[in-house]
This record gives C-alpha cells, structure tokens and sequence, in this order.
C-alpha cells in the first residue's frame, strides 16, 4: 500500500494543482464513484484500499492465529471492490438525502468493532504496519459504514421481519441442528443483502461508476 495513498473516499481536489495533489497512477485506481474519470466531488477507490479491506476480511475469518500476507484470492478482492462500491453508492445518497449524520460515538464504536474484529488493537496495528496502512483509514471505513447504517435503518425498515409462513416454508431445508431462532436469524440476514443489493442496483444505474478492477 502506498505510504501517499489518499484515503478511500476522499474527493479529488478540484484547485488547479489537483492533478499533482491526486498523485496516484490510473493504473493505481480500482473504481471511481461519481465520475468515469478522475473529478471533482468523485469518490477514488484505490488497489490498496481494497487490498485492506480483503486482509480486515481475512484477519476476521483467522480469528486470533498468525495473519496471512500472502497472495489473496481474487474473488475475495473481487468481493472487497464490490463492496467498497456498495458503501460509496449508499454513503453518497445518504448525504444527498440529508441523513441524520451518525455521531462521532457511533463512528468510534464502529472502528473498535473493526478492530476486535481483526483480532484486537495490537492484531490491528500488525496489520496496517505490515500493509504501510494509516488508522485513519480504519477512521474512514468506520464513519462510512455507521453513515450506510443509519441511511438502510430509515429506508429497509421492516425489511428483516420474518414471517411465520417464510420461517416454515424454510424449515424443510434448513441445515440439520439448526435452531429456529438461527434459521430465522439467517432468513433476515438474507433478507436485507437483497435489499442492500437493490438499492445498490438502482444508484449504479444512476450514479456514475467506472470500475477498472481489484487488484
């Protein structure tokens, strides 16, 4: 990861030194969100930003073991880029829409949930020395996500609400030892990435993207 590298969703400078200010290689960018070429206002998703987010991934499934910093598999990086998308669509509309701004508490719990998930503070810190990574990239990634959460909290209300008929239709092919609170657990889950994937469908089809791929 570049040690210069802009944050994920920082906006191009729009002063006349914004091409020098930007200092990232075309082929340095994965996506940009809000323009099909570097611009004013867009949002730049870089290779090392998704390269973070597929180790915070990966360091999330090893639980507490040895981080692994070999070659990632491309479909988690494929994965990791979607995403990263999704969020920029969602985090754009949000402030369009003028959602209530989370709470610089929000943000905070939401890094530490990051960080516990990555294995803890000193995991954490392992991983973005190793990857020459800021915290305020974390920083970044926290108050986007708690910003998409407050936008899919007022417009998917209901959304993960299970019925009696939807739990029983899936109780017969529901996986053996599975208990019914899981079941429907897994029913809303699913539930609202149909949902957060609409919504993302409908913004794409609105919102420019160019996505040149992970890495």
């Amino acid at each position: 990861m570049a040690a210069a590298a802009p944050q994920l969703a920082a906006a191009v400078p729009s002063d006349s030194a914004g091409a020098d200010a930007l200092a990232v290689r075309l082929d340095g960018i994965a996506a940009i969100v809000g323009a099909v070429a570097p611009a004013p206002g867009a949002d730049i998703v870089l290779h090392s930003d998704v390269e973070l987010r597929a180790r915070l991934a990966l360091a999330a499934e090893t639980g507490a073991g040895e981080l692994a910093l070999g070659q990632l598999p491309q479909a988690l990086l494929n994965a990791s880029l979607q995403e990263i998308v999704g969020e920029l669509l969602i985090a754009r509309e949000a402030r369009r829409v003028q959602i209530a701004l989370p709470t610089t508490a929000d943000a905070q719990r939401e890094k530490d949930r990051l960080v516990r998930a990555a294995g803890g503070p000193v995991r954490a810190a392992t991983l973005l020395s190793d990857l020459g990574a800021r915290e305020e990239e974390l920083d970044a990634i926290a108050r986007r996500r708690v910003l998409v959460a407050a936008f899919l909290r007022v417009n998917l209300e209901g959304v993960t609400t299970v019925t009696q008929a939807e739990l029983e239709q899936a109780l017969s092919s529901r996986q053996e030892g599975m208990s019914l609170e899981q079941l429907r657990a897994d029913l809303a889950k699913a539930a609202l990435e149909r949902a957060v994937k609409r919504w993302v469908v409908m913004l794409r089809a609105r919102i420019p993207v160019r996505v040149y791929g992970s890495p």
